[in-house]
C-alpha cells in the first residue's frame, strides 16, 4: 500500500470523523430543543394545571362565602322566630291572665246577681206561689205585663211578642200564671 492511499484513508476516516461529530452535533442541538420543548409543554401542562386549581378554589370560596351568607340569614330568621315565639308566649300569658280576671269577674257577678235573686225572694211576698217567677220575667220599669217588649237575640225590640202574650191572656183568662219561657199557661198544681 503506497503511502497515498494510506493518506486517502486516513483523510477519508477523518472526513467521515468531522461528519459524525457534526451529524451528533446537529443531533445533540435538536435533542436539546426537543427535551426543552417537552420540559416546556410540560411546563405549561403545570401552569393549566394550577390555573384549575385557583379556578376551583375561587369557587369553593364563593361557595363557602354563600354558605356563610346562607347560615347567616338562616340564624338571623331563626332568632326573629324566637322573638316571635317569646312575644307570643308574653301574649298569651296576658291573654291567660284577662281570662282569669274576667272569670273571677263573671263569678262575682253570679254571686251579686244570686244574692240579688235571694234578697228579691225574701221581699217579695210571692215568692213560693209562682207569681214572683213571672213578675222577674218582666224587665225592670214595666208596671204592666202587657206593656213591656221583648228584645230578640239581635237586639231588635219584638212587637208581635207583646200582640201573642195580650191574645193569650184573653185567651186564658188574666188571672193564669204565664212561663216566662214557653210563655203558656202554667198548671195550677205547680
Amino acid at each position: 500500500m503506497d503511502t497515498t492511499t494510506l493518506i486517502w484513508i486516513i483523510v477519508g476516516i477523518a472526513i467521515l470523523l468531522v461528519i459524525v461529530v457534526v451529524a451528533l452535533l446537529l443531533t445533540a442541538r435538536g435533542r436539546r430543543e426537543r427535551r426543552m420543548k417537552q420540559q416546556h409543554d410540560r411546563a405549561e401542562k403545570l401552569r393549566d394545571s394550577a390555573r384549575e386549581t385557583e379556578v376551583k378554589a375561587q369557587e369553593r370560596e364563593a361557595e363557602a362565602a354563600k354558605a356563610r351568607a346562607d347560615t347567616a340569614a338562616a340564624n338571623a330568621a331563626a332568632e326573629a322566630a324566637r322573638a316571635r315565639a317569646a312575644e307570643a308566649s308574653l301574649d298569651a300569658e296576658r291573654r291567660a291572665s284577662t281570662i282569669d280576671e274576667h272569670q273571677a269577674d263573671a263569678e262575682k257577678l253570679r254571686a251579686e246577681q244570686a244574692e240579688a235573686l235571694r234578697k228579691a225572694d225574701e221581699v217579695d211576698p210571692y215568692a213560693g206561689d209562682g207569681r214572683a217567677d213571672a213578675a222577674s220575667a218582666r224587665p225592670a220599669g214595666d208596671a204592666d205585663p202587657g206593656s213591656h217588649r221583648d228584645v230578640n237575640a239581635d237586639g231588635v225590640r219584638d212587637d208581635t211578642t207583646v200582640q201573642r202574650d195580650a191574645s193569650r191572656r184573653d185567651e186564658v183568662g188574666s188571672d193564669e200564671v204565664v212561663d216566662p219561657a214557653t210563655r203558656r199557661p202554667r198548671p195550677d198544681n205547680v
